[in-house]
């Protein structure tokens, strides 16, 4: 775990660097919503983001630096962002991060026992991604 490490509601003036984030990451580039994000900073400079967006609850937009991946940051964000969801909360992610997200208390779930609009996003989503080889999964932490 970080030292020093800072977890904050993000502020308006955070939206263009969310963005920016996120589209390096190549995240999903939608609802990306300041006030549903925490931001964690270390010495003064952000070093993850993170959303859960309210509707659904749905963990998401979920980055840390590159350089700073594995010290504990996106783990911390994850506990910090659950602490604002009162009942289960969900997220989808590539199927190859299942294993890091039930670290945390996530246990992989069928697409159809996830609420909307995550059930038709995810839905759509493993299609797309099987067009790529790749897969999916909707998880929850109940």
């Amino acid at each position: 775990m970080v030292s020093d490490l800072s977890i904050h509601p993000a502020r308006a003036d955070d939206q263009g660097l969310i963005r920016a984030m996120v589209k390096e990451a190549g995240l999903d580039p939608t609802s990306l919503d300041w006030p549903n994000f925490l931001i964690a900073e270390n010495s003064g400079s952000v070093v993850g983001i993170g959303q859960v967006r309210p509707k659904t609850p749905e963990l998401g937009s979920l980055i840390v630096v590159p350089e700073r991946r594995g010290e504990g940051i996106g783990g911390a964000l994850i506990e910090a962002l659950a602490a604002t969801v009162e009942g289960p909360i969900y997220l989808e992610c590539r199927g190859t991060l299942a294993t890091y997200y039930a670290r945390f208390g996530f246990e992989e779930i069928h697409p159809r026992e996830a609420p909307m609009p995550l059930r038709l996003k995810a839905t759509i989503g493993s299609k797309l991604a099987g067009l790529f080889g790749m897969r999916l999964a909707v998880m929850v932490r109940r």
